[in-house]
């Protein structure tokens, strides 16, 4: 069908050549939504490399286009993805710092940053974690559903633990254990914001709160 030409995750020379001739003839203002879809359909078949070029070619681009943080932030998770955590903080940051709104991304970003910056060991950066997920809650938003809200109290516990308030950590601990055990959040929609916490997480917790 011709409405697949951006949604399909062919990418082999003529798929390519198809896609620039289509694009060319697309209306300007559309041009880097279809580019980011084409992208989240190759990074959807493991062809990372082709999607984050295409990313890229937003961001460079369409610099002014609602794709571009939503762009900014696939980019971001796809460094993550691939252990390069100093890319990762980088664009999260840019991300942040260029679309502060965060408008026409998940909402998530000063949660991921605060993810990353954990992840990356260092007692300075606990702090900065704490204070990115302080901001997040008091955005609200995605903070709504409850897996971004479990996802949000996971961080909170590691930052807590890494500057030795156990007490935070006992409470958040909790917290998340009722978030788990809430099962789906909308009725007409069992999926949505549904926690779907691991066997190990559960147990993780459980500890945490000793």
């Amino acid at each position: 069908m011709a409405a697949d030409w951006f949604r399909s995750s062919a990418w082999d020379a003529l798929a390519q050549k198809n896609f620039e001739r289509r694009l060319a003839r697309a209306r300007p203002d559309n041009r880097p939504q279809y580019i980011r879809i084409k992208a989240l359909a190759l990074a959807a078949s493991g062809q990372d490399v082709a999607a984050g070029v295409l990313f890229e070619r937003v961001v460079r681009e369409y610099a002014n286009s609602l794709s571009c943080p939503a762009s900014l932030e696939q980019l971001a998770d796809m460094a993550r993805k691939q252990h390069d955590l100093p890319k990762a903080e980088e664009t999260y940051r840019r991300l942040l710092t260029q679309w502060p709104d965060l408008n026409a991304t998940t909402g998530m970003a000063e949660v991921s940053l605060a993810e990353v910056l954990l992840d990356r060991r260092s007692e300075p950066r606990a702090g900065e974690a704490l204070a990115l997920l302080e901001s997040a809650m008091g955005r609200g938003g995605a903070l709504q559903l409850n897996a971004n809200l479990f996802r949000w109290h996971i961080a909170l516990i590691r930052a807590a633990e890494a500057i030795g308030d156990r007490e935070t950590v006992k409470r958040a601990a909790a917290t998340a254990l009722r978030l788990a055990d809430r099962g789906p959040q909308f009725a007409r929609h069992p999926t949505v914001g549904l926690v779907a916490a691991d066997p190990k997480t559960l147990s993780w917790l459980r500890d945490h709160l000793e």
